[in-house]
């Protein structure tokens, strides 16, 4: 089908329906702009006649691009209406968190120390390899005397990660996260963050750099006081694409 086309008294030309479609999405026609093909009485406005076409025809017009704009704006904005966690709220979850692990950790090393151990540690202090070497040989030696705190406590810490890898993957949420009622999602469109962005690079990544020698710390601190931001998105949250907001209540009906 062949389309005339023009634009106030200026003639754009003769195209074909792929031609026109294209030209939609693309911007070069507008849907003011008046059309008239063989059949039709009259010329229209080339938007009002491709919505009637899609019409009588079951067919979706093509998307204009201002259309697609405004969907992405409204998307972004939808986005960003979700309730960001409060500065409490993610500190609370996130102690919460800490405490949950290092409970186990201390009673793991109150099982380990005795005089002997102290000893050691003192004497191999600035030197990580000796005191890895001397924590093995503790290890042992607790449990050849019978105590099965250490691997309780360790079995413990592992349980506990593991658990807290698949609620971040699955629900964004950690344990702390969990009982504060918040969670981490994709900053983009408030979309589930999965195992990418909230587990390997919002967490595994940053563990990883902020336990860098030198550099880590700043770079720990430089990642928490991000948070005073507006959009109150720590480093980890930019790099990973995610903002942490108050977990929507999903309501039954009827």
């Amino acid at each position: 089908m062949k389309y005339h086309l023009a634009r106030g008294e200026e003639q754009l030309g003769t195209f074909n329906d792929l031609d026109v479609s294209s030209g939609l999405r693309e911007g070069r026609f507008l849907p003011a702009d008046l059309c008239w093909t063989e059949g039709m009485k009259d010329w229209v406005p080339l938007g009002k006649h491709m919505e009637q076409l899609a019409t009588d025809t079951g067919v979706a017009p093509p998307e204009l691009p201002a259309i697609r704009a405004l969907r992405e704006e409204v998307r972004q904005d939808q986005a960003r209406r979700q309730a960001l966690a409060s500065l409490g709220q993610r500190l609370a979850a996130k102690i919460i968190d800490w405490v949950m692990l290092l409970i186990p950790i201390v009673m793991m090393f109150m099982a380990l120390m005795d005089p002997a151990f102290e000893a050691e540690i003192l004497k191999h202090q600035g030197d990580a390899n000796a005191l890895m070497e001397a924590l093995q040989r503790q290890i042992g030696k607790v449990q050849e005397q019978g105590n099965v705190m250490v691997e309780v406590t360790g079995w413990t810490v592992i349980v506990i990660t593991v658990i807290n890898i698949v609620l971040l993957a699955v629900r964004g949420q950690s344990i702390g996260k969990m009982l504060l009622g918040i969670q981490v999602v994709a900053a983009a469109d408030g979309a589930k963050a999965g195992f990418v962005k909230a587990v390997l690079l919002r967490w595994m990544i940053f563990a990883v750099i902020e336990g860098l020698r030198f550099i880590g710390p700043a770079i720990m601190l430089g990642n928490v006081l991000m948070i005073f931001r507006s959009d109150r998105r720590c480093m980890h949250d930019h790099v990973a694409g995610t903002m942490v907001v108050v977990r929507r209540q999903i309501t039954s009906k009827g």
